[in-house]
Parts: C-alpha cells; structure tokens; sequence
C-alpha cells in the first residue's frame, strides 16, 4: 500500500506498527453508505502479530483476499494453503477458511466480504440490485466460488488494482463514490469469472492428459517406455512432456512409471496370496525380481514379500 494514496488521518502507524483501513460492522465507516458490503481491508503489517478475527471462520457473504507481500498459512475447507503475492483467494459464505494459528505474518494483503441477496448451497447467487450483471452471469459466478477446489487463483496480479480503487473510494469518499465502488466490483467479478473459467478449463485439460497417459502406460507395463515415444503421443516435445508430467504427478515420467507398475504390484499382492514375487516382477515390467525387490522397499519402506505376509495376516 502506497500510504501517500490515503486521507492523512489514515496513514498514522498504529501501536502495533501497521497502517492502513478496516471497515467492519463496529466500524462501519463509508461501508453505511454500501450495506452489500459488510467488511473492507488493506493493511500493511510491519510485525508479526495475533488476530483472532482472522482464524478460521464462516461470514454471510462472498470472502476475497488478495496478497501484495507476505506469506499467510491459510486454511480452506480443512485444506491447508499458502496465500503468497499476487494471489487471489475466494471463498462463499458456508466455507470455512483462515489462518490457523491467527498470526498475520509481516506483509501486505486486502479483503472484501461482499453479502449477496440470496447466495447458498442451495441457492443460486444473486447480488442484488446494486449490481447490473445479468442472472445467468452471476448463476455461473456462483457455481465456481462455490467450489472450494476453485478457491484459489495464484498469479493473479490483475486483480491489484481493483483493491488499490476500492480503498481509495472508499477512504476519499469524493462525490459518486459509490457508484464508482459498485462499477469496481462489476469489473473485478467479470474478471473473476473470466480467471476462474480458464482454471477450470485448464484443469480439466490436466485430468484428461493425465488419464490418457495413466491408461497407455497401464496396458502394457512390461513394455520399455521411452519418453520421446510418449511425447510424440501428445504431440509435445520431451522437455514440454517431462515437465507437464512432474507439475501434474509431481514425479518426472520414469518416476511416473514405476509408481504405476508398483500400484500394480501392491493391486497383486493384495488380490492374489499365493502369487510369486517373480511373477509380480514380470508381470509389472521390472527387469529382475531383485530390480522388483529393491525398487519396492525403497518406495514403501518394507520389501514386498513381508507386505505380502501382513496382508495376508490381516485376511485370517
């Protein structure tokens, strides 16, 4: 936050070092005059502090966050995240979200808690009269918030500048102010619904590269992959290919392979008492049962033979 851009009565550090703005329901502020918006902050910690008001919680309303600096652990629907700069994270009303242990570590971030008419799980959202966005428009917008696996948007630097014009709206309060925090929130939600729509569609286009190759690796893993061959299957090159595989599995594609063929071995062993540990070794691609063996207790921490006994105890 660029303190120079504040009314003088809010650039005052506070006992705690910090400054900035936070309008909330025993501070209302400007927000009387905007009662869709039930809170508002942008505040630029210069120490770690505790805030209880920003442990995990549920609101009435539609919950964005934006980081310019720091690292936050933070918590959404049980999942733990980091929010670091230029990320985004939006959250609706029955999602609890967070930070855990309450420190507001040092940094810069902002939040908006926007309350929608209507806006459950099983209600469609509707901001309300203020807004001009058509009803399919905010039915689509809905759906996505409403997902928690769309929470967060990383790289989301657009959206800086929509908290920069809020904030000074807001605390200038210049004639028309409100009318030019509405037309604000109109834009950040098209560009919200246009960021979270490509999430979407880029990971649907993740899960359908990663079921096709996880289906081509699987029906023949005695078979010596070479990973030009399958990058040619995608029309990649082996640079693009390796590097799609290891941010989506987090294994480089080798790695990637041998955990299937070890799924595979565990699926026998599990599935089958009196199977050989050669014939798993065979029938899962290694090159020798001491391969198979070695391979085996390295990734799982026991050697397959005794997994092998404990599975079959369990059975008796």
């Amino acid at each position: 936050m660029n303190s120079f851009l504040l009314p003088k009565d809010l650039r005052a550090k506070d006992e705690h070092g910090n400054y900035g703005v936070w309008w909330h329901e025993n501070n209302p502020g400007p927000l009387k005059k905007l009662p869709f918006i039930s809170q508002f902050g942008s505040m630029k910690f210069s120490k770690v502090r505790i805030d209880d008001s920003m442990r995990p919680h549920l609101n009435d309303g539609i919950e964005i966050h934006y980081v310019n600096s720091g690292k936050y652990d933070w918590v959404i629907e049980g999942k733990e995240i980091e929010l670091l700069p230029e990320n985004l994270s939006v959250t609706a009303p029955w999602h609890e979200n967070g930070s855990t242990s309450g420190i507001m570590d040092i940094g810069q971030i902002n939040w908006i808690i926007i309350k929608p008419s209507e806006f459950s799980v099983n209600k469609v959202l509707e901001l309300g009269n203020w807004s001009k966005l058509s009803k399919n428009f905010q039915q689509n917008l809905g759906e996505m918030i409403g997902d928690a696996n769309n929470a967060v948007l990383e790289k989301a630097k657009s959206f800086k500048k929509y908290f920069d014009e809020l904030r000074n709206e807001l605390a200038y309060q210049e004639e028309g102010f409100e009318i030019k925090v509405q037309n604000i929130l109109e834009n950040l939600f098209i560009d919200l619904h246009r960021q979270l729509s490509n999430k979407i569609h880029k990971n649907q286009e993740s899960d359908y590269f990663i079921e096709k190759l996880t289906h081509l690796l699987q029906s023949d893993l005695t078979k010596k992959w070479h990973i030009e061959d399958l990058a040619s299957e995608f029309n990649m090159g082996k640079t693009k290919f390796t590097y799609e595989v290891k941010k989506l599995t987090g294994f480089p594609p080798n790695s990637f392979i041998i955990s299937l063929k070890l799924e595979k071995a565990i699926e026998l062993i599990k599935n089958n008492a009196t199977i050989t540990m050669a014939e798993i070794a065979f029938i899962c691609g290694f090159s020798s049962l001491q391969h198979f063996t070695s391979t085996f207790s390295q990734r799982n921490g026991i050697s397959p033979r005794k997994y092998q006994l404990q599975q079959q105890k369990k059975k008796k």
